[in-house]
């Protein structure tokens, strides 16, 4: 985040909802500091009349913080079914394989050995930021479509919340123990460092797919060849975390399943909509 906190930047860790690099500044994360001289501060300067009136501009809000708040509502978001966000998640996917299999172990090294090589440069980017990646497809930054920007962070506070939330369920998949495919075939070698969280489902696939349908909303957006854009560019990051040895394909294809789930219960929530609507005019 543009602070740091909660979470964030722990020992040089930088994770999926903070600190995206893009080019824009801050994006509400703050203003730059630049010296000023001692014996002549601009403060000494008069000018008078003071904004005593002054309120909290919007776009001066910390997307990382203000993206926080969406939460409560969508934890309170039931479906047709009157299924919260986890129960329809888990209708929604298969469950992982169990046990793993020697097929699975044996795709994972020949994409590691014929795929890896190539896509090493974007793995390596696309590790921590790879929400990057989609401001760059769609030539904005945090200034330029505030709105926009703060969708995306929507996503990926909800993303992060829901991955590891699933990742922890005792039942009906047991999933804490679920390995990740270094753990059972230790010469993978990961091409980034494994993640202190179990592989099922694959957190990258579920915030991109998430990401994209978010983005998809915005209607100039789904009207054009973005919409097969953002598909490709969710496809590429979610299988680039399999050819660097990170998960296996079965996690990355549920992930997929989970975030575009999870999308039908983020876009009912009150503080979505307002954004969209105001994301929306940044596109006419």
């Amino acid at each position: 985040m543009g602070s740091n906190w909660l979470g964030s930047n722990w020992f040089g860790s930088n994770w999926f909802g903070s600190n995206w690099l893009d080019g824009g500044g801050s994006a509400g994360g703050g203003t730059p500091v630049y010296a000023m001289r001692v014996d002549r501060p601009l403060a000494d300067v008069d000018v008078a009349p003071h904004n005593l009136t002054a309120t909290f501009p919007k776009r001066a809000w910390d997307a990382d913080l203000l993206a926080l708040t969406i939460m409560p509502e969508f934890l309170d978001q039931r479906d047709a079914q009157g299924r919260d966000w986890k129960a329809a998640v888990i209708a929604a996917l298969p469950g992982p394989t169990s046990p793993i299999t020697l097929a699975m172990v044996q795709d994972m090294i020949m994409k590691a050995v014929t795929e890896r090589p190539e896509a090493l440069g974007e793995i390596v980017q696309e590790h921590n930021n790879f929400q990057v990646r989609y401001l760059q497809l769609l030539g904005m930054t945090g200034h330029s479509h505030p709105y926009t920007f703060l969708l995306m962070k929507f996503a990926a506070r909800v993303g992060e919340f829901t991955m590891i939330s699933l990742k922890r369920l005792e039942a009906p998949w047991n999933l804490r123990s679920r390995p990740r495919p270094s753990q059972v075939c230790p010469t993978l070698f990961p091409a980034m460092p494994v993640p202190g969280h179990s592989t099922y489902p694959a957190g990258h696939a579920l915030i991109a797919w998430l990401t994209t349908e978010v983005l998809k909303d915005i209607s100039s957006l789904q009207a054009s060849a973005y919409t097969k854009s953002l598909d490709a560019l969710a496809e590429r990051i979610s299988n680039n975390r399999v050819f660097a040895g990170l998960h296996f394909q079965e996690d990355v294809d549920h992930g997929k399943l989970a975030g575009i789930e999870i999308h039908k219960f983020i876009k009912q929530c009150t503080s979505f909509k307002d954004a969209l609507a105001e994301a929306r005019k940044e596109w006419i």
